[in-house]
């Protein structure tokens, strides 16, 4: 081929067609792929601004709740409240339970499902959002609304969050919110949900408050359960398998005396017989022949303190092993007081409040590891008043320190003086305890405490309440772990077994409304946003 045929063959081919040439790339579709990965950065750079400065924590959504849509930041305050009454319920001993140092995500709840700490209060923070949001619902469905004084109360929170906030360096409310909850919290957002729980717990008491009863229904119900609302009290020794871990000629003839009278204390009553029978299941866990010796102490020791409180407590300490007996020493070590029917131990339950059971009874019966020896002193039907006091707290923070004792029980003495060299009166008391009483739960109402109920302050205040004979008006200065209390005796209360009644139908009656107001509420949760909560 002439090398003129040749040039024309090349003028007539495509451009780029030779295939010792590169492709070459359209200045269009150069153009679009540019834009196309310039919005790809925009898009990025966005999404990770969004993710940090919270948007999505406060507009993805969490979960429904009973219809609401809640973000991760409203339900995040849910699980630091979860935590928080966890935390204050078992604070004394929290560290057995949770490594406050480490996160939650991390520390296993349940060993056979996985479920962490983490997913435990998330649990917890939807179950009480769910209720919170069924409640709030309902009251507004009947017109509740906050009272000015409630809404107050609303604005005192944030105000002393404000405060703290401050005192810990923050410039803004907000700022010390994200420290607490995470992410996306503000302070219109904490408004928000402090009205929403507000509204539910008020609606709630309204509601609890709002259950009357007669009289007649008071004693309807109590005659109808008594095993309700009344206590026991009886004395216990439990028997075991290591109160025979030692062998000595003390215990062998204890056991062995015991044996002689074990069959007639076992035919002595019919709860003894049972006890003996159900022995097996319990025993079969120990050594036959120390089976038998539990049995022969216990079934033993019933029989002598039949009808004999003492010889109970005599038995108690003389059957108790070495390192217990310092315990039974005390007469009070072995002694339950108006112990409920569901205080009590179960095995002994039904026997204790049978109601053919009388002063000086014994029994014993079979317990998950022994026996339990039981002593019989009375029923407490609570049909008696509560009482009204006063008093004036001087309060002592360190109560080992002599020194701050002594100082503050002449301060107690003056103050008890000053209202001696005064009209003493119950008025000129109060106002005493108002502007002395370190008792601040009670300085705004004159140191009173109304219907104080059994067992329900410390002894040594208890024991005063209920000292008999006491007349209205008359005073006392009593020691306690708090420091000196100044007394003043207002008068009888309630009757308190009304109050037991009345308490129980009132929590009865509470329980099946808030289950009919919360029963069909559900929560579904949004896997999305909930990547967003608190862990």
């Amino acid at each position: 081929m002439s090398a003129s045929r040749e040039k024309s063959k090349r003028k007539e081919q495509p451009a780029g067609a030779n295939s010792g040439s590169k492709k070459g790339m359209s200045k269009g579709l150069k153009w679009t792929l540019g834009i196309i990965c310039l919005v790809l950065v925009i898009a990025i750079v966005a999404f990770f601004t969004m993710l940090t400065n919270g948007f999505f924590v406060t507009h993805t959504t969490a979960a429904v709740v009973d219809g609401h849509s809640i973000t991760p930041a409203t339900l995040n305050y849910f699980y630091k409240d979860a935590y928080n009454n966890f935390y204050q319920t078992y604070q004394s001993y929290i560290s057995y339970i949770l490594d406050t140092s480490k996160p939650l995500d991390e520390q296993v709840y349940d060993e056979k499902t996985g479920e962490t700490w983490a997913d435990y209060f998330t649990e917890q923070a939807l179950k009480n959002a769910t209720q919170t949001y069924a409640i709030y619902d309902e009251a507004v469905k009947n017109g509740f609304t906050l009272t000015d004084d409630q809404q107050t109360e609303i604005d005192t929170s944030l105000d002393s969050l404000k405060s703290s906030a401050t005192s810990y360096g923050y410039t803004s409310l907000s700022g010390f919110l994200v420290a607490q909850f995470g992410t996306g919290s503000n302070e219109k957002s904490y408004r928000s949900y402090l009205e929403l729980t507000q509204t539910a717990q008020y609606y709630s008491q309204k509601i609890y408050n709002g259950f009357t009863y007669s009289d007649t229904d008071i004693s309807d119900a109590y005659a109808a359960s008594p095993n309700d609302y009344d206590g026991v009290n009886y004395r216990v020794f439990p028997v075991t398998a290591s109160l025979f871990e030692t062998t000595d000629s003390t215990s062998t003839d204890t056991s062995a005396d015991s044996s002689a009278a074990s069959s007639s204390a076992a035919s002595s009553s019919s709860a003894s017989s049972s006890a003996a029978s159900s022995a097996t299941s319990s025993a079969s866990t120990v050594d036959p022949e120390v089976a038998a010796k539990e049995e022969a102490m216990a079934s033993a020791m019933a029989e002598a303190a039949k009808g004999d409180e003492q010889a109970f407590i005599d038995q108690a300490y003389q059957n108790a092993a070495e390192d217990s007996k310092t315990s039974y020493e005390d007469d009070s070590y072995s002694l339950r007081s108006d112990k409920s029917y569901s205080s009590c131990e179960t095995q002994l339950a039904d026997w204790l409040f049978d109601a053919s059971r009388k002063n000086g009874d014994t029994t014993y019966v079979a317990s998950d590891d022994g026996y339990y020896v039981a002593f019989y002193i009375g029923r407490e039907d609570h049909d008696y008043n509560m009482v009204n006091v006063r008093q004036i707290l001087v309060s002592v923070s360190d109560t080992t320190d002599t020194d701050a004792m002594a100082t503050a029980k002449a301060k107690a003495e003056d103050l008890l003086a000053q209202y001696e060299a005064g009209d003493k009166t119950e008025d000129s008391f109060a106002k005493l305890a108002t502007d002395n009483s370190d008792d601040t739960a009670t300085t705004s109402t004159g140191g009173l405490y109304e219907n104080v109920v059994p067992g329900q302050m410390v002894t040594s205040f208890n024991d005063w309440c209920y000292k008999e004979n006491h007349q209205p008006g008359d005073t006392g200065i009593i020691e306690s772990s708090y420091g000196y209390h100044v007394m003043y005796f207002v008068g009888e209360g309630d009757n308190y077994r009304s109050y037991l009644v009345e308490n129980k139908l009132r929590s009865d009656d509470y329980s099946d409304w808030t289950t009919s107001v919360t029963g069909k509420a559900t929560y579904t949760e949004n896997a999305f946003g909930m990547r967003f909560t608190t862990k």
